[in-house]
């Protein structure tokens, strides 16, 4: 082989490997927009997902809102009209009370749809790294006398010296959890006394947060505990006279937290068992 011939050779070689690390270059490239694409897909679903449980949420809000504003103002109407007539004539005095009583119920029932709407509507809260169990036991305090008026015999774990943390709104997820334990509560009233027991469970898992709330009530219907069939009755109560109100807020916050309800029934009492979990924030994520 001449000098030519060899020289041609060797840049023959050198386009070759030139091309051979351009080709591997720009397949590189495309597997790296390859991932790229499919991040930015499943963050589109995640955010349509996202967008359609809002819409979801907001329309079934909606929904209950006007069927309970419907009567509310009726009611809140002849009440007050009542009152004036009684308080202008001073007749009918035997019934002012009661009729105060209904007004006073009236607006303490227009404060629930507000919250209500305020828990569920789409907007920025005040959220950061809350204890989890730090806003259990506030809410086991504020029903605490009606607890022991029931007689409830009350137990907890786990809740005592936790300091486990997930980011949201602490006052949310109070008035969640205190929603959820009048829930029990209301339950628990429909067993004879000596009978009504409650438990509180904090668990710490791999990565997630579990709050496990168990009565000794008569517990969710069965076609409930599929989740399937729950979905399409959101409505549910773990007593059998409730509107199923709380225990939709309850979860409605859980969805809002990024968290997740199962309904179920409670292998110790035999009533109604709910666990709600939430993402546990990370250690370097903690104040």
């Amino acid at each position: 082989m001449g000098p030519e011939a060899g020289a041609a050779l060797l840049i023959a070689l050198a386009l070759c490997g030139l091309l051979a690390a351009l080709v591997l270059a720009l397949l590189q490239r495309l597997r790296r927009r390859r991932r790229e694409l499919q991040q930015a897909r499943q963050a589109l679903q995640l955010q349509q997902q996202t967008l359609r449980r809002k819409l979801r949420t907001s329309l079934t809000a909606a929904a209950v809102a006007h069927e309970i504003n419907q009567p509310l103002s009726s009611l809140c109407l002849i009440s007050e009209r009542l009152i004036s007539q009684s308080e202008a004539s001073g007749h009918g005095a035997e019934a002012l009370p009661m009729l105060q009583v209904l007004r006073e119920e009236s607006r303490r029932v227009v404060a629930l749809i507000e919250k209500m709407r305020m828990l569920l509507r789409s907007v920025e809260s005040d959220q950061g790294p809350v204890c989890l169990a730090e806003v259990t036991e506030a809410a086991l305090t504020y029903l605490r006398r009606p607890l022991l008026a029931e007689g409830v015999q009350l137990s907890s774990e786990g809740l005592a010296g936790s300091r486990a943390t997930l980011h949201g709104d602490a006052a949310q997820l109070q008035v969640a959890i205190t929603n959820l334990l009048r829930n029990a509560l209301a339950a628990l009233a429909e067993c004879r006394p000596g009978q009504r027991r409650l438990a509180v469970a904090l668990v710490e898992r791999a990565g997630s947060l579990e709050l496990v709330v168990a009565d000794s009530g008569p517990g969710l219907p069965e076609t409930l505990l599929n989740p399937a069939v729950a979905r399409d009755q959101p409505m549910a109560s773990t007593s059998s006279t409730g509107m199923g109100l709380g225990l939709y807020l309850v979860g409605a916050t859980v969805e809002n937290h990024r968290g997740s309800m199962e309904l179920g029934r409670s292998a110790k009492f035999g009533g109604a068992e709910v666990r709600l979990r939430f993402p546990l924030l990370e250690p370097a994520q903690r104040p």
